[in-house]
């Protein structure tokens, strides 16, 4: 497991961040001590971290600055804002970093350096600030999204007929088979639009995968999760059926989707046919994943058939 990195900006006794040296929990980890804006943005371009604790009052700026950079730079960094001064009073600073406070410790309450610690450990470890919910498994699926070829024109070839198909059983002039990355949604095949990628943050299919089973949305407006998502009002999207394409050992890498420009039900058999499809669409990249993985293992038996023949 790898050591979990901390960058600390601000100066111990100040109303800053309690002393850095109780930030961590994993006797692995490591605090990289900045004073200055400007030293924790030098930093930053040259590594990542899981987790920044900032003071609010910095010589060169102001922690909700800095926030709103880390965003900017590396949005599922956990940050942690840490003041003697009320959370009114820097909500109402004429800040641009002030919306992107996901944490706010008051330094002058009982406990702040044990809050700080936890929320250190819990923003670090579990990656809980990202705008979008994160399966439990989220390294081990984007590790097995690498290993799987997404552009073989076989498995396109497959899931456009499933979109096809999709479209055809449940009557709707759009459908998608897509990808979950780390940032975005990638739409693998479309029936219908052809639509471009999207963020996370504004897809459904983000909390598809955290479930198993399918996610039914039946009317995005009612939807307090998507109701203001202006993605998919722009796509017309009102109704959502997403069942997640999963790998045998339960790792979700995206979706098969219906989708429909009014508010519709769902009945068990519609959620059924249509995790059939998602099964489907993981059967094809099953089997072309064991095809690749034999053509390699023969390349590499040839290879040493002709080695060892060529010094005899």
């Amino acid at each position: 497991m790898s050591e979990t990195i901390v960058l600390y900006v601000g100066s111990d006794g100040s109303d800053g961040p309690p002393p850095g040296d109780h930030l961590l929990s994993d006797a692995d980890g490591q605090v990289l001590r900045r004073e200055t804006v400007a030293a924790a943005k030098a930093t930053l371009t040259d590594r990542s971290v899981d987790c920044l604790v900032t003071a609010y009052d910095l010589p060169d700026g102001t922690g909700t600055e800095l926030i709103g950079h880390v965003r900017e730079v590396d949005p599922d960094t956990g940050c942690i804002l840490c003041s003697d001064a009320s959370r009114d009073r820097i909500d109402t600073e004429a800040d641009a970093g002030t919306t992107h406070v996901a944490e706010f410790v008051r330094t002058d309450s009982q406990g702040a350096a044990t809050r700080v610690g936890q929320l250190v450990d819990t923003t670090a470890d579990r990656r809980s600030q990202t705008a979008y919910p994160l399966p439990q498994n989220e390294d081990e699926r984007l590790a097995a999204l690498e290993r799987h070829d997404f552009d073989s024109e076989r498995f396109l070839s497959a899931v456009r007929r499933l979109t096809d198909v999709a479209a055809a059983h449940f009557d709707v002039a759009q459908s998608s088979v897509n990808l979950v990355t780390e940032r975005t949604q990638e739409f693998l095949a479309c029936h219908g639009e052809s639509w471009d990628a999207t963020t996370r943050e504004q897809s459904i299919c983000t909390f598809t995968i955290l479930e198993d089973g399918v996610t039914v949305v039946e009317d995005i407006r009612e939807d307090p999760r998507f109701a203001d998502n202006e993605f998919l009002e722009e796509l017309g999207i009102r109704f959502y059926a997403g069942a997640s394409i999963t790998t045998d050992d339960g790792l979700p890498l995206g979706t098969v989707c219906v989708y429909d420009d009014e508010p519709r039900a769902f009945s068990d058999d519609d959620e059924a046919f249509l995790e059939l499809l998602a099964a489907a669409a993981a059967d094809w990249l099953a089997i072309l994943r064991e095809l690749a993985e034999g053509e390699a293992d023969r390349s590499n038996r040839r290879a040493d058939t002709d080695g060892g023949r060529g010094g005899r």
